[in-house]
C-alpha cells in the first residue's frame, strides 16, 4: 500500500490529474491533515516535493514512528531547514540550460547499479537538473553522484528499522508544470520498482 503526501498545490493538483501516474499510489494523504491517518496501514510513504516545511518539522515525528516501524518514507526534492534528522543538504546553484548549449552537459554518474531500480530507469531519465545535493550517512547506498562525490540520490537502510528514500529530483513539479519530460520515465520507473517491491 502506497500513499502519497501533498499540500494540495496547483502542480500537485494537475499531477494526480495525470492518469497515467495512478498506479504509483494508493492513496493521497493531505500532510495539513497527516494526524487523522492511520500510517500502519501503508508500507511506503511518498513525499511529494515542495511540501510546507513548518509541516513537515509538525509531523517529523510521526514520520520518524512510520519508518523506525520498517516501512519506507521517500523524499522528494530540497530537505530545507533541516526538517529532517539524518539527512545532509547541500544548496546549490541550479544548471537550467546545459542543454541547450553546443556541448553542454550536466556530470553525474550512477552508483551501484546492482539497486534493482536500475531495471527501470537510466542515466538520462535521472538527468535535467538539481537544487542541491546530500552526503549521505556511512553505509547507505547513493545511485547518483555528482562530481564532488555526494549524492543526489540515495537509499538509506542503516539509520533506521525501515528504509529512507532521498532524491533531489523533483518530478512531480515538473509533471505538473508540463515541462521536462524526462521527469516522466524516472517517476514511471520510480513506480515500477515500488510496484514490484510490493509483490515480493
Amino acid at each position: 500500500m502506497i500513499g502519497i503526501v501533498t499540500n494540495g498545490l496547483p502542480f500537485q493538483n494537475r499531477f494526480f490529474a495525470e492518469e497515467e501516474f495512478h498506479y504509483l499510489y494508493d492513496d493521497i494523504l493531505h500532510i495539513r491533515e497527516l494526524h487523522r491517518y492511520d500510517l500502519a496501514n501503508y508500507d511506503t510513504l511518498i513525499l511529494s516535493c515542495r511540501l510546507d516545511i513548518p509541516h513537515l518539522k509538525r509531523y517529523q515525528s510521526q514520520l520518524l514512528a512510520f519508518i523506525e516501524s520498517g516501512k519506507r518514507l521517500i523524499i522528494f526534492g530540497e530537505i530545507l531547514d533541516n526538517w529532517f534528522p539524518t539527512i545532509d543538504w547541500q544548496d546549490s546553484e541550479v544548471n537550467f540550460s546545459w542543454w541547450v548549449r553546443d556541448g553542454g552537459d550536466l556530470p553525474m554518474t550512477e552508483q551501484n547499479m546492482t539497486h534493482p531500480l536500475f531495471k527501470y530507469v537510466t542515466l538520462r531519465d535521472l538527468k535535467w537538473h538539481y537544487h542541491g545535493s546530500f552526503l549521505p550517512p556511512e553505509g547507505a547506498q547513493s545511485l547518483l553522484d555528482i562530481p564532488d562525490g555526494r549524492s543526489l540520490f540515495y537509499v538509506d537502510n542503516v539509520s533506521f528499522n525501515g528504509e529512507l528514500v532521498v532524491t533531489t529530483l523533483d518530478p512531480m513539479f515538473h509533471i505538473g508544470l508540463g515541462f521536462i519530460d524526462q521527469s516522466k520515465p524516472f517517476l514511471h520507473g520510480i513506480a515500477k520498482w515500488l510496484r514490484e517491491e510490493e509483490g515480493q
